[in-house]
């Protein structure tokens, strides 16, 4: 049953089919295989809805016959081995925040919920930290900030409920990154159980070339169930400066000569990101702009970096020092921590990565976006979300020695577009490609580039994996995964895919 097609340059892929067997037979058959500490549920039942973990973007979703909640990872391997042989899709899921449309395509599929592999390890002696598949980003914090160490998080200041598994198989980004690059460049070992129903332990030194893959594009590969990462010792004793500013949209040519200015000689320990949003009070223009920095050092050096900033007399200023694993609670005044995890969203993002900062051409998106909104309130749900780390960590490692191929970005821009309902979807789907459209003019390459877990889902694997990298990326995908059932999330695309439901 083919609905419609999703089409990336020359190749294109049919959403699932419809599982042949009925959802009661996989229900009985799961069950009579895994153990009992495993769950197995029905998607009609009100126990799905009830203990499995909840979908935050309510658009584009995929649809689901069954869920299962494997208890060890050698159910893991049979409901792969299953779901396989009996030719029913299936998608893993962690905290549930993936929202790409490319996985709108999944259709009467097992739900395969990692909720189970929530364990967190932390050894202050080897200086790593083991998880399972499902543990959240500010779970990670909480337990190293405890143990006196460190590493890149999603939860500092973004989205702290994301799932760090997830997060860390596309490379992984945050704050910290300035200190350590992505999250994946810190991982020693993953186990992952791959197409053909193998559990594998993946290092520099077992299976180095899908280690090499996982860290960028470990979703297309198969199953994560556990993660051991370096971690590092607390920088600052623990604590950072958080920066909290607001400024009026007339000062958005200021602001971005401000950004330009940092960028050239942003030291490792600052991190900042920058929102464009509109406000109903009439006295900030229409468009606010709020400015969130961290910095991992003394409150004095930190002030003085963001003399700049504090210089152009903004609206509002919040200063105050945190422990690491409190930054989601104050940045931004905890606006992420309070709304950002709540499920449920019907939410259509769009994204770019920039590799200079464009003063005139983000002026005339300031602008763009203050005139569209005056005009149609229906797009005053989007807000532009700037992202910008410093070097130092991304160049720690070579750039072959992972999949995630940013190193070189300057910022990582989100378009985010929150609808009160499927009615403004069409609207602010326009409105998101428009301004995704005017920023790249900006972006100082030709090509488009997206991190993979920003991702639309119409960008194409070149765009998230870089086409020097894909012809690599598909020989894994054809050694590990060559029916291609593990083609879901942003996927790289075989050439003849041989899995049925494709």
């Amino acid at each position: 049953m083919l609905a419609k097609w999703f089409s990336w340059g020359l190749v294109a892929f049919a959403p699932s089919a419809l599982a042949l067997t009925g959802p009661q037979t996989v229900f009985d058959a799961l069950s009579a295989i895994l153990l009992p500490s495993s769950e197995v549920v029905l998607v009609s039942d009100d126990t799905y809805q009830k203990d499995f973990t909840p979908r935050y973007n309510l658009a584009e979703a995929p649809a689901y016959i069954v869920g299962v909640r494997p208890a060890v990872a050698e159910d893991v391997v049979k409901v792969v081995t299953y779901a396989r042989d009996s030719n029913i899709s299936i998608l893993t899921t962690g905290r549930g925040h993936g929202y790409t449309t490319s996985l709108a395509r999944v259709q009467g599929a097992i739900n395969m919920d990692l909720g189970k592999f929530n364990s967190i390890h932390v050894d202050a002696e080897a200086k790593t930290m083991t998880v399972g598949g499902a543990v959240n980003g500010y779970q990670v914090t909480a337990a190293l900030q405890e143990a006196g160490f460190e590493i890149v998080s999603t939860a500092t200041p973004q989205c702290p409920c994301i799932g760090f598994a997830g997060a860390s198989l596309g490379g992984g980004i945050g704050p910290y990154s300035g200190l350590y690059g992505p999250i994946s460049d810190s991982l020693l070992s993953v186990d992952i159980v791959t197409a053909d129903g193998r559990l594998l332990t993946v290092s520099e030194t077992e299976s180095p070339d899908l280690f090499d893959g996982i860290k960028g594009a470990g979703f297309n590969f198969g199953v994560v169930t556990s993660l051991t990462f370096q971690a590092y010792p607390a920088t600052n004793s623990g604590h950072a400066m958080n920066v909290d500013i607001t400024f009026l949209s007339s000062q958005n040519e200021s602001v971005w000569k401000a950004v330009e200015q940092l960028a050239a000689s942003q030291p490792k320990e600052l991190a900042f990101g920058l929102s464009v949003m509109h406000s109903p009070d009439p006295s900030m223009e229409g468009l606010l702009i709020s400015a969130n920095f961290i910095y991992a050092g003394p409150r004095s050096e930190g002030e003085a970096l963001l003399k700049p900033f504090l210089d152009l007399r903004p609206q509002n200023v919040n200063i105050s020092t945190v422990a690491w694993k409190d930054i989601p609670d104050v940045a931004n005044g905890g606006a992420i921590a309070k709304y950002g995890c709540t499920p449920g969203k019907y939410y259509i993002p769009y994204s770019l990565n920039l590799y200079q900062v464009d003063v005139p051409n983000l002026v005339d998106v300031v602008n763009y976006m203050s005139q569209a909104m005056g005009a149609d309130p229906v797009l005053q749900g989007t807000s532009i979300v700037w992202q910008q780390y410093a070097q130092h960590g991304f160049q720690l490692r070579a750039d072959d020695t992972s999949t995630f191929p940013y190193r070189d970005a300057k910022a990582f821009v989100q378009i985010d577009s929150l609808a009160a309902d499927a009615s403004q979807a069409p609207a602010l789907d326009k409105f998101g490609r428009e301004v995704r459209d005017l920023l790249q003019r900006g972006s100082g390459k030709d090509q488009l580039d997206v991190y993979v877990h920003f991702a639309h889902g119409d960008e194409g694997p070149a765009s998230w994996y870089t086409a020097e990298r894909l012809p690599k990326l598909v020989s894994l995908k054809e050694k590990y995964d060559p029916t291609g059932m593990f083609s879901w999330y942003n996927p790289v695309i075989l050439a003849n895919p041989s899995y049925q439901n494709l």
